[in-house]
């Protein structure tokens, strides 16, 4: 089970019903209560767990069997029980009756107290509601609550004592009215942060079976759910236009704006799934929308007449349409209308309005607000609709391109794609004419990228290590190839081919359109190469040793108090990736630690590297050198979906939270007083506590209402940003170069101490570090280190902040502070 608040408030509110049902019905039972509610078969069983891997390996070998043990029943109670089970439970004299079970009631009640007479009373769903009893649920709840509220303690009696009756005829109005201010008004999260831990009343004893409330069908029901869904989407859409207004402003990255966001439309999917069901046994989304959209209306003061048209109507209320979704459905509904098998439909310019994204939106009446909204739809729609035709090979899908996928087979417009379209268009009317900057992000990093990949080819063009065989650089090639087919546009090429079909072509035609007019999609694609060239820059450190044997000369000449001068990007690098990644225990100190760590990590002894002098035998050990990983935890998280194609595609909150909690970056200040800081955990002690709770969710993230968690991730995301997009490609060739330049330096000294063959081949280059090292244990004068030192001192003075200047062009720069003006400017 998720944590209490992990949960969207219709799921909140169903643990409510389905607590009260399960409290009921095991305390009757365990009283002797004999009625068919509790007694007759369950009616679905939940699924059980079998023996995996080990497990079952050895239940084989014991000859035992692996069936699937019994799994827990799950009791649905109907309504009608409750009463008859509450007056049972009254009846006996010594079962308690706790507080969690009158306040989980009032709580129920709040919620729907008065709301189905709110609902008849305003005349939008009249004709459905007058035959209902949609007061009956609240009537049941209302009388559980009178019979066992007596059986509470005196205390609780007192302070539970406002009559329920009136509780009813306020809260419906009160509730509705606080629904929809939630559809525009942003809340900010403190409050909520600081709230105690919903208690739930617990089953009367220990037991393997599970009961839940009779599953809702009424009209009113439905509304009810679809409004609570309605509010939760609400602060989603809110906390992805906080998203991307601050990007607009310079302060996220494309990249992890555009996976928060797309994890948003994810976790809004799967609020959504919990309530469609309700939906489609009411008549369907469109209807339901509709409902929810008049009785908004309405509340906000505006006056329906009974003919009166929808649209018409909308384009009045076009907020409160935008608020509910109908004006979009809408607009889905007409596109999937026209969509035929293997045909791609076409938009032309200017049929249906026209879209100016320099105007002032705010200043336009609803119908043009509308015909903005409808172009930009249209548009797209043509622009994913030719990736679901022609390119299915396509790099990466958001959410809004995966429903189109969906649409194009079912041609059923579903909440999420409305929702995923919905946040297209709030991206579009946050950015506005600055839209098309995504792109040019996007473009600037894949010229780069195509360079970056070029400069490797070339350098490791004649060398060779069988820890980096030719068919790696035939990968690297394929990256390259893959990146120019996507510079070149093939959803373009599609819609050319549709000139040989005799179909009209959108005018005017351009390249790229689909990632112009997407800075989602443009910031997933920019993930999908960033991902690609750091897979290869950290294969490449580990396969050649180049950044962490650099690292150790470096650290060396450092202690010794040798002034290597300063070397900013490997200081960086140091920062990002952590000691733990170089070194086995704390960095070295002394000559005889910098040569043991240094055949430590190399994954050999020191006995055996000093054997090697003369013998030539191999130094790996069988678990071969220690590499770099665990570097961008959160960023690698996301490598299966938008990388590979082979990742969950249904991210839910659990997955979110234990997500988040990976993140080494914490926040600290407050974004209303403008002193919101994001920085590494620097705390030894919060550091092994992560380790330690690694996939499990800390109390702090457990209290994280859904878009609570989008904000973490974007955190999380944000926090790695350099990290993950550091050219680890072009570190390597400056580590190697800098050791050619130590080892062309230091040469004769080391023929003299270990014979001309004390290098056969480049590939060996790292074990000159090695070397250095070992003469510096074994000899008090020697003067390797030193030489060493010279060699390095020139080469990061005129080389030694290259990475820096990378990432500034790439629109990252990276300035160093020391402690002292760290804390002048409230940074440490």
């Amino acid at each position: 089970m998720l944590p209490p608040n992990l949960i969207s408030t219709y799921q909140g509110y169903k643990h409510d019903t389905d607590s009260i049902a399960g409290w009921l019905a095991s305390t009757a039972k365990s009283c002797g209560f004999a009625s068919d509610a509790v007694t007759d078969g369950p009616a679905k069983t939940a699924a059980s767990a079998r023996l995996k891997g080990k497990a079952r390996a050895a239940a084989k070998k014991k000859n035992i069997s692996a069936a699937k043990p019994a799994g827990v029943a799950k009791y649905t109670i109907k309504i009608k029980d409750f009463v008859p089970m509450a007056e049972f439970i009254a009846s006996q004299r010594d079962v308690p009756v706790p507080t969690s079970l009158i306040t989980t009631l009032r709580r129920v009640i709040d919620v729907r107290g008065g709301f189905g007479d709110r609902l008849a009373e305003s005349g939008a769903v009249k004709d459905e509601v007058k035959d209902q009893k949609h007061g009956y649920f609240v009537g049941i709840l209302g009388k559980v609550c009178d019979i066992l509220l007596p059986r509470t303690k005196t205390s609780t009696a007192a302070s539970a004592s406002k009559d329920v009756g009136e509780r009813e005829a306020t809260a419906g109005t009160d509730d509705l009215a606080n629904q929809f201010t939630a559809l525009k008004v942003y809340e900010p999260s403190e409050d909520f942060m600081n709230a105690p831990d919903v208690e739930r009343p617990q089953l009367s004893e220990a037991t393997d079976v599970a009961y839940e409330a009779e599953a809702p069908n009424s009209l009113e029901d439905v509304i009810i759910a679809t409004i609570m869904l309605i509010n939760d989407l609400s602060k989603i859409r809110s906390r992805i236009e906080w998203i991307w207004s601050n990007w607009r402003d310079g302060f996220f990255d494309l990249a992890a704006a555009a996976i928060a966001t797309n994890t948003a439309i994810d976790l809004a999917r799967n609020l959504i799934d919990d309530v469609m069901p309700l939906i489609k046994g009411c008549g369907g989304l469109r209807k339901i929308l509709s409902k929810v959209f008049m009785i908004q209306a309405l509340t906000m003061g505006y006056n329906i007449p009974e003919s009166s048209d929808l649209n018409a109507l909308a384009y009045e209320a076009f907020d409160v349409a935008d608020g509910t979704y109908i004006l979009t459905h809408s607009t889905l509904e007409s596109l999937a209308n026209v969509v035929q098998a293997y045909d791609i439909p076409i938009y032309k310019e200017g049929a249906s309005g026209h879209y100016n994204p320099r105007s002032n939106r705010a200043a336009k009446p609803g119908e043009q607000k509308y015909e903005e909204d409808r172009v930009l739809i249209m548009k797209f729609f043509t622009e994913l609709m030719a990736v679901e035709r022609g390119v299915p090979n396509y790099p990466v899908a958001d959410e809004f391109l995966r429903g189109v996928k969906e649409l194009a087979i079912t041609k059923e417009v579903t909440f999420h794609l409305v929702f995923a379209t919905q946040i297209f268009v709030d991206i579009h009317h946050t950015l506005r004419a600055g839209v098309g900057r995504g792109y040019d992000v996007l473009t600037r990093s894949l010229i780069f990228f195509e360079t970056e990949i070029g400069e490797h080819l070339k350098y490791h063009k004649d060398m060779k290590l069988d820890n980096w065989p030719a068919r790696n650089n035939m990968m690297v090639e394929q990256i390259r190839a893959k990146l120019r087919w996507v510079l070149n546009d093939p959803v373009y090429d599609v819609k050319l081919k549709l000139q040989e079909t005799g179909q009209l072509l959108p005018d005017p035609l351009e390249r790229n359109r689909i990632l112009k007019m997407s800075p989602v999609l443009s910031g997933l694609m920019l993930y999908h190469f960033r991902a690609e060239l750091w897979d290869v820059g950290i294969a490449l450190a580990n396969a050649w040793g180049s950044i962490a044997y650099s690292l150790h000369l470096y650290n060396a000449l450092q202690t010794q108090g040798l002034k290597p001068g300063q070397w900013p990007d490997m200081d960086l690098v140091r920062t990002m990736l952590g000691d733990s990644n170089f070194w086995v225990g704390d960095a070295p100190e002394t000559p005889e630690d910098y040569f043991k760590k240094f055949c430590l990590q190399m994954g050999t002894t020191a006995a055996a590297f000093t054997q090697n002098r003369r013998a030539r035998i191999g130094l790996s050990s069988r678990a071969g050198p220690r590499g770099i990983k665990g570097g961008a935890p959160v960023s690698c998280m996301f490598m299966d979906r938008y990388l590979r194609n082979t990742g969950q595609v249904d991210l839910k909150a659990e997955d979110i939270a234990k997500i988040i909690e990976l993140s080494l970056f914490e926040t600290s200040g407050s974004e209303e007083e403008h002193t919101l800081i994001l920085g590494q955990i620097d705390d030894p002690e919060k550091l092994n506590l992560k380790r330690k709770n690694r996939n499990k969710c800390s109390p702090e993230t457990a209290k994280l209402h859904p878009e609570q968690l989008v904000r973490g991730l974007m955190f999380a995301l944000q926090g790695e940003t350099v990290e993950f997009a550091f050219p680890y490609t072009a570190m390597h060739r400056q580590c190697w170069s800098l050791l050619r330049a130590v080892r062309k330096h230091c040469d004769h000294l080391l023929r003299q101490a270990f014979t001309p063959s004390y290098m056969q081949r480049e590939s060996e280059l790292c074990f000159v570090v090695g070397y250095i090292f070992m003469d510096g244990q074994e000899r008090k004068d020697s003067n390797l280190l030193s030489a060493a030192g010279v060699a390095v001192r020139e080469f990061v003075r005129i080389k030694g902040s290259r990475m820096l200047g990378l990432l500034n062009a790439l629109g990252m720069p990276v300035e160093f502070k020391t402690e002292q003006e760290a804390k002048e400017m409230g940074l440490a």
